[in-house]
């Protein structure tokens, strides 16, 4: 969450989008004890602000490295995560000043969501438990996320749309960069198998797989995301399978070639490759090429008001740390280098 506030927010699938990747096996406990870093308006941000940051951020990976490589990734990124918090707890003050109120609706769908996107195997209840949070903190806080997205898009509605000439003549001196190579977009349900797996163990993950396809063709594809979630042991599975677009050259042989060779809208036959049993959908092919103007629109668009958006945040965000009372410890404020004495 806290790094859209840094990127300045563009949608709320994408605001949770960090936080969902949190899927820690084992309990995360503060490597350090909680040090103050700084204070907005008299609000304290501490190290173990930070460390709860990071892991809506990075996930397990923070608490499955080794100790000293922990404590040293930590110590490193803390700085930057604390300017971050410090944005985040100023952008909130000010969406608090303003006529924005919650929304129940709002708190009650985005929850939804992200319930609805957790793996099978991780319980919201465990996985609030791993932040800190209760379940009545974590509702407080996205609560406070949804109303400084809200405000942030209040400050970047003022940025005007480009016009279609202007869109057009950014087309004709990038053309280069709207070049498509073949890729597909793809989902797919992974059995995953174990080299050292008996065979036993592999026939039944074979015909497991193999009565999923059935289900799926018997309905025609439809349905695929939801026995991804049910049954993929890929961490896609979150995402209903889905793993992106991606070309030629970037998935594992077999996987490629079956891919590849699908029709859109097919569940084709079982793929077994080094990690296990796939089966694939393909849901988007695109051929190599020049894309068309009409085509990458929406990109252009991204590309002319992005610099624009964050150009405004950094200058709004800038406007609210002059108006407030903000304290640094040392531990966050950059090394000053010693000026030489002339001799």
């Amino acid at each position: 969450m806290f790094k859209l506030l840094h990127a300045h927010a563009y949608s709320l699938a994408t605001l949770f989008s960090i936080s969902l990747l949190i899927a820690a096996e084992e309990n995360s406990k503060p490597s350090t004890e909680n040090q103050e870093l700084a204070t907005v308006n008299g609000k304290k941000i501490t190290s173990a602000d930070v460390e709860r940051a990071l892991r809506m951020r990075y996930g397990p990976s923070i608490d499955q490295m080794p100790a000293d490589q922990r404590a040293s990734t930590i110590k490193q990124v803390t700085p930057r995560m604390a300017e971050e918090l410090i944005s985040r707890n100023l952008l909130l003050e000010a969406a608090k000043s303003t006529k924005i109120k919650s929304n129940p609706e709002e708190l009650k769908k985005t929850l939804e969501q992200i319930k609805g996107s957790l793996p099978p195997n991780i319980k919201f209840a465990d996985y609030i438990k791993k932040m800190g949070h209760t379940e009545k903190s974590f509702e407080a806080e996205v609560t406070e996320e949804l109303l400084i997205n809200a405000h942030v898009q209040e400050k970047l509605n003022s940025i005007a749309a480009p016009t279609d000439a202007e869109m057009k003549e950014f087309y004709e001196k990038n053309k280069g960069s709207f070049n498509s190579k073949e890729s597909i977009t793809a989902s797919h349900i992974l059995l995953k198998t174990d080299p050292g797996s008996d065979e036993k163990v592999k026939s039944e993950k074979l015909k497991t797989i193999q009565k999923l396809r059935e289900q799926l063709i018997t309905a025609k594809g439809s349905g695929f995301d939801k026995l991804a979630k049910e049954h993929s042991d890929c961490p896609s599975s979150a995402r209903g399978g889905d793993l992106g677009a991606f070309g030629r050259g970037q998935m594992v042989p077999a996987f490629e070639k079956a891919a590849f060779t699908q029709k859109v809208g097919e569940v084709g036959e079982v793929v077994k490759t080094q990690f296990g049993y796939h089966l694939i959908k393909v849901t988007k092919k695109t051929k190599s090429g020049q894309r068309k103007f009409e085509e990458v629109k929406e990109e252009i668009t991204q590309q002319i008001t992005g610099p624009k958006r964050q150009k405004t945040m950094q200058n709004y965000i800038s406007g609210l740390e002059l108006k407030a009372n903000i304290t640094r410890s040392s531990a966050i404020k950059p090394e000053e280098t010693p000026v030489p004495k002339k001799p």
